[in-house]
């Protein structure tokens, strides 16, 4: 099933095997159904889809079938005005059968941009807390602005907390490849970065659910935690693979943020094609593998990698599954 939108419309559109007729579709606004909604649609062997008109964000389907099973189906990408690849992280099948609950948990690009209607859109998700996962510099220099009720918390993962950022400069296509393969290895050392992160989510500290996750791009770093999320709630390599592809969408955006960060922290004068950087802007899938290989590496597999890397334990992450899953 997927969702789309237009200016005037949200459309679910499935196919014959996934709903069976008979099936009775509700719309919200909210992730949890009132229990007084009444159902807009029933479904028909002859149709494959049902338009809701609106422009509200979010919408969710609720879906529920003669013999009363339910699935609940929204947006992965959130059209924000300001703010590129801005997705919800639920909606995905555990291994245990149940999916990630919506609106939950969120990763973005960054925020320094946003706009006042795609703020008061986080603070409309309830969002409790923003997990900037850039480098001290790079937050100096482009700071995200302050939303009322929003705790802004900075946890970089790649970088100590006073470290600089240093990004090499020239038209040498060659070296960005090795470079990322680099950088997704160093990632893996933020233990206690990452550590701090699930406190704040596992253990509800100051913050908890639901917050936002976000890099300079949403790709590399936020790629990461992001995998790490889904690993912990057990849901399977390959859709978390799936999952990360998706910010190859947003290529030719990254590229212009990448052309900023140009600017801020190289010395160099020469001018430098932005196509020169394309293989920082891409989401391969090599790149993810190189992570996850250098946990495999030093623990065994991702699973050890949070619980005696991070440190996460079993009773932890059983609560975390209770919470976040459906």
């Amino acid at each position: 099933m997927e969702v789309t939108r237009t200016d005037k419309a949200v459309t679910l559109t499935w196919n014959k095997e996934e709903v069976s007729e008979g099936t009775v579709v509700f719309v919200s606004s909210s992730p949890k159904l009132e229990a007084n909604s009444e159902p807009v649609f029933k479904v028909t062997n002859d149709v494959d889809h049902y338009s809701y008109d609106t422009k509200d964000i979010p919408i969710y389907f609720f879906l529920e079938t003669p013999n009363g099973d339910k699935a609940i189906v929204s947006e992965r990408i959130l059209p924000l005005e300001s703010v590129f690849n801005f997705r919800d992280m639920g909606g995905y099948a555990s291994k245990n059968g149940k999916h990630v609950k919506w609106g939950k948990f969120y990763r973005s690009s960054n925020l320094v941009n946003i706009n006042e209607n795609d703020a008061a859109l986080l603070q409309k998700l309830h969002i409790k807390w923003i997990c900037d996962l850039r480098s001290s510099s790079e937050v100096k220099a482009q700071p995200t602005p302050a939303i009322e009720g929003i705790l802004n918390k900075h946890i970089p993962i790649g970088t100590a907390k006073n470290e600089e950022t240093k990004l090499p400069v020239t038209n040498d296509t060659t070296i960005y490849e090795p470079l990322m393969g680099e950088s997704y290895r160093v990632f893996v050392q933020s233990v206690e970065g990452f550590r701090e992160i699930f406190t704040e989510v596992l253990e509800d500290a100051k913050a908890g659910l639901p917050f936002v996750f976000h890099c300079t791009a949403g790709k590399d770093r936020t790629g990461v935690l992001g995998a790490l999320l889904l690993t912990l709630l057990d849901v399977p390599e390959k859709t978390i693979f799936d999952d990360y592809a998706i910010t190859n969408r947003y290529q030719d955006d990254i590229l212009q943020e990448m052309g900023g960060i140009v600017s801020l922290f190289s010395s160099g004068t020469e001018k430098i094609d932005l196509e020169t950087f394309r293989p920082m802007a891409e989401a391969r899938p090599e790149y993810l593998e190189i992570a996850f290989d250098e946990m495999k590496k030093q623990y065994g597999s991702v699973a050890n990698y949070l619980e005696k890397g991070i440190g996460i334990t079993a009773t932890e992450k059983a609560a975390f599954q209770k919470e976040m899953l459906e």
